[in-house]
């Protein structure tokens, strides 16, 4: 079917089943377009596809959502549009393509819905992607990476806080380990961090070979239960050094809550406890890093 270019009005247009992201209306770059439209109207047509699974005539946007968001805000009946028949994957690879370069570009966002489409379609090959989206194969291995990093460092890449190159070095360290690098990686130029990362790489590779995976490998954190001795029970019971500071420190607000703070200390489950008990596990990882390293 050849594309048709036809005004269409805004209530038989649809948003995308598959999105990059949601408008942000409160961005400079959204007000900006609704002042444009307002001036001008549309300049460039928006990318439509027939929903041909709904009665009547109903039109999915496929891109060019910003464009119609802001033309429905300032009031704008008809869009101009360009319909052509497109299959699910083509619309991800077509979203991805007109929105690699866009300055709200969100690098790890891109790196799922590359995955979401190369999971969607198991025979389609990085190289097939990198056609598809007209990027090279490296720079999609390169954004691909970037869905290994921890949740938390993915929101700080998308908010450009982690320079880009980095984020790809800091997505090669083991996940346990990428929290001790995430400081180096926001503040140290490419150039510094590059070589940091690549020893971190290359030792836990070693460690691989050396079946000292504990020392990057280790479940999350979690307390153990152990009771304090009848001796530190009995001068507690006698001189009440820590009883209030327990309680408080619980947050308790009731006797009860008091009485499973005290139980807690006794177990030394209490918060300063805990923490002990984390910190000595830290310190036990480092030192394992440290032996692999040396080794």
């Amino acid at each position: 079917m050849d594309d048709k270019v036809e005004f269409l009005p805004t209530q038989v247009l649809r948003e995308p089943k598959i999105k990059l992201r949601v408008v942000d209306r409160e961005s400079i770059e959204f007000l900006e377009l609704c002042d444009s439209l307002r001036e001008k109207g549309f300049l460039n047509s928006i990318l439509v596809r027939p929903q041909n699974d709904i009665e009547g005539e109903v039109y999915e946007i496929v891109d060019g959502l910003s464009r119609f968001t802001a033309a429905r805000d300032v009031g704008l009946s008809m869009v101009p549009c360009i319909i052509r028949e497109i299959s699910d994957k083509d619309v991800l690879a077509i979203q991805i393509q007109a929105n690699a370069i866009s300055l709200e570009t969100k690098p790890a966002e891109y790196a799922h819905q590359i995955k979401k489409m190369m999971v969607a379609d198991p025979d389609l090959t990085q190289s097939q992607v990198a056609c598809l989206i007209r990027k090279s194969p490296s720079w999609v291995g390169s954004c691909l990476s970037l869905a290994n990093l921890l949740k938390a460092i993915q929101v700080m890449v998308d908010r450009g806080e982690i320079p880009l190159q980095n984020a790809y070095m800091l997505a090669k360290i083991p996940k346990s380990m990428q929290k001790d690098y995430v400081d180096k990686a926001k503040l140290m130029p490419p150039k510094e961090f590059r070589p940091l990362a690549a020893a971190c790489v290359k030792h836990f590779m070693e460690a691989v070979k050396k079946g000292k995976m504990d020392a990057f490998y280790s479940d999350k954190f979690q307390a153990v239960a152990h009771l304090r001795s009848l001796k530190e029970v009995e001068e507690e019971m006698l001189r009440r050094n820590t009883g209030a500071l327990t309680c408080t420190g619980e947050g308790c607000q009731s006797v009860l809550d008091g009485f499973y703070a005290g139980l807690r200390w006794v177990c030394h489950l209490d918060r300063p406890s805990v923490r002990e008990q984390e910190d000595n596990i830290r310190r036990q990882r480092e030192r394992q890093v440290l032996d692999v390293r040396l080794d």
